[in-house]
């Protein structure tokens, strides 16, 4: 969707961009939607971190694909995917006290308060959930694009898209979630 018109066009061997050219290109986007599925900017940074250097060891085959951007992400949400797993398994969950102190600062900026609304409401969801909301509602992307993103089917991306609604919808209207 954006890669092909930020992209500069090829300058290597077998037509591929540099990494450092691809970085410069797709830093911005990847970041904010690293960001999107972690919910927390540290968070993201580390993760976006370990799914670049998945990705820099294996560039010179990367960057020959038709779209390395679409790569690259599907390296962030099986990052994200994995992390998440880590952390449930070492039951690494922060404590309530733990969440208090790492509030953000008051602001009374209605953007503010709409973000961490965004932020409460995707941290209910399923990772698999999370990261194809992230992708169609943030990114804009189809359901093929999601699905390969996610490696499952459209359908399943349709299924994984239809239960994170009805999640938030009931999260939001306080009925909270038993999963």
């Amino acid at each position: 969707m954006f890669s092909e018109a930020v992209l500069p066009e090829p300058a290597g061997k077998e037509g591929a961009v540099t990494f450092d050219e691809f970085l410069r290109a797709e830093m911005g986007t990847l970041s904010r939607f690293a960001g999107a599925l972690a919910g927390d900017r540290y968070l993201a940074e580390d993760m976006l971190s370990d799914a670049l250097l998945k990705v820099a060891r294996r560039w010179r085959r990367i960057s020959t694909l038709d779209d390395p951007a679409a790569y690259v992400r599907r390296v962030v949400v099986t990052t994200f995917i994995d992390d998440r797993r880590k952390a449930q398994r070492r039951r690494t969950a922060p404590s309530d006290d733990v969440a208090l102190l790492d509030r953000p600062v008051a602001d009374p900026a209605d953007a503010v308060v709409e973000r961490e609304e965004v932020i409460r409401l995707l941290g209910a969801l399923p990772a698999q959930q999370k990261a194809a909301v992230v992708l169609r509602y943030l990114l804009d992307e189809p359901d093929e694009r999601i699905a390969e993103a996610l490696g499952c089917s459209t359908g399943t991306v349709r299924s994984h898209l239809s239960r994170a609604r009805a999640t938030l919808r009931l999260v939001a209207d306080g009925e909270g979630v038993s999963a």
